[in-house]
């Protein structure tokens, strides 16, 4: 196996292609090799320790070294390492797990479908959407809009539902369509309230529909909280706004859940922190506390019945995916739900982000802070500043998004950089000492940044 020590020099490629980074730089040199971790923390090679206060993209949220999830997984390795779930057969345990999904998920009477990852997720939903479509005789109603700045996975179809990084793929392919990101800190006019804005962002949706063949468009897929785009936490009026418009047209809504699910928000779901009621929903990362790959797909009764009769017709359902509902990954994900309602982890997350929300509301008023986002167990503080008013006056906040992300580095921190935003959103198992040293190292990291500007 390779190591840092058997590479030949700093400067070599690794064989590794790490994502979310220019390829030249998959290099020994500038690399971080995380050798192990436990709690909320991270180590390197080097022995260098961080807090990992983005859960590892959102998806560690019981920590590192969580013996007793360990245990449950090492456990179901020993009775039943691997049956695939086709053909009439499955495992007991992800029975167990669409039983127990069935019961939480905030969708009336779903069913469920599982995948490896967020991307299969989204794209096992699309292919069930159009095919959902054909039984129902509506072969055309299979574009899917999702919003600028969002990500949805790195599949073809997720990977164009994303919002971004559309052209260096040649994507996105046919069928897709985008709106506006819920962006009210970087794209309201100034003094525009966020009525207003929302206002402006559904008459953007419904233009979009209208300008559409009637009967083309089959759902729109948006996060709760979209932190890939720098977490834009939406105004209060703006899901009302934009489901008003889909219920109109006819038009599902698709909850991105995949990052928001499982304690995030300050709810189990984030659909139930902004009192939505999403036609079907997709669940990963928190699922399993990223110790198996495994994601969900709550399909509502309306999709399921076109699944049957269009199944009935054909003579089968012709979709897949060998390592889907893997009995290992439903033995995580039961246990990872067994330890968040024991341990009362959703109620301590909320608790553990109001004292974030509480730590960076004092750093507000530094120079370089624009705005300071936060729910439930997540946080971002925005480089992106205006005037008395309400006027954009800088254009650098990218620029010191990265600065202040490198900083925190040094000092220890993992966050996660997005555009002009850094993220925050630690292990829901993270304790008040834990919360202030992060708080305490993003002052310093500002410090930092603005003293060497």
């Amino acid at each position: 196996m390779a190591t840092p020590e058997s590479m030949i020099s700093e400067d070599e490629r690794l064989p590794l292609i790490i994502g979310f980074q220019r390829v030249a730089e998959n290099t020994n040199q500038i690399t971080r090799f995380i050798d192990h971790g436990r709690g909320i923390y991270v180590y390197d090679t080097d022995g260098r320790e961080y807090i990992e206060a983005t859960a590892s993209f959102y998806a560690a949220s019981l920590g590192y070294q969580n013996d007793e999830l360990i245990d449950a997984i090492a456990a179901q390795y020993r009775e039943l390492p691997f049956i695939v779930s086709a053909l009439h057969r499955t495992s007991s345990g992800s029975l167990d797990l669409a039983e127990k999904l069935t019961e939480i998920l905030p969708l009336e009477d779903p069913h469920l479908i599982f995948g490896c990852s967020g991307s299969e997720a989204i794209d096992f939903l699309i292919k069930l959407l159009r095919f959902g479509a054909v039984a129902r005789g509506e072969p055309e109603r299979k574009t899917i809009i999702g919003r600028y700045g969002s990500y949805h996975g790195a599949t073809l179809a997720s990977a164009s539902v994303t919002g971004g990084h559309h052209a260096e793929f040649g994507l996105p392919l046919p069928g897709f369509e985008h709106v506006s990101q819920v962006d009210y800190h970087g794209d309201r006019e100034p003094g525009e309230s966020s009525v207003e804005f929302s206002s402006r962002l559904a008459a953007e949706l419904e233009t979009l529909i209208t300008s559409r063949p009637i009967g083309s468009i089959a759902a729109m897929i948006a996060e709760p909280v979209s932190f890939s785009a720098g977490f834009k936490v939406p105004p209060p009026e703006y899901f009302s706004a934009i489901t008003s418009v889909l219920d109109r047209h006819g038009i599902d809504l698709v909850a991105d859940e995949v990052i928001t699910g499982f304690g995030r928000t300050g709810k189990l779901f984030g659909s139930q922190t902004f009192g939505l009621k999403p036609d079907h929903m997709v669940v990963a990362k928190g699922i399993t506390s990223a110790y198996f790959p495994l994601s969900a797909v709550g399909l509502n009764r309306d999709l399921y019945d076109a699944l049957e009769v269009g199944s009935d017709n054909i003579g089968t359902l012709a979709h897949a995916s060998t390592m889907a509902a893997h009995p290992v990954g439903a033995a995580a994900a039961l246990k990872v739900m067994e330890i968040i309602e024991r341990d009362k982890l959703v109620d301590h997350a909320a608790k553990m982000g109001k004292r974030l929300a509480s730590g960076l509301a004092r750093l507000g008023g530094h120079p370089l802070v624009g705005e300071i986002r936060n729910l439930g167990l997540g946080a971002s503080l925005d480089f992106l500043r205006r005037d008395d008013a309400d006027r954009i006056v800088n254009t650098d906040a990218d620029e010191v998004s990265i600065l202040v992300y490198n900083a925190l580095l040094e000092l220890g921190v993992v966050t996660r950089p997005a555009g002009r935003s850094i993220v925050m959103a630690p292990p829901l198992i993270v304790q008040g000492s834990e919360v202030d040293e992060i708080v305490l190292r993003v002052g310093k990291a500002l410090d930092l940044v603005q003293s060497r500007r």
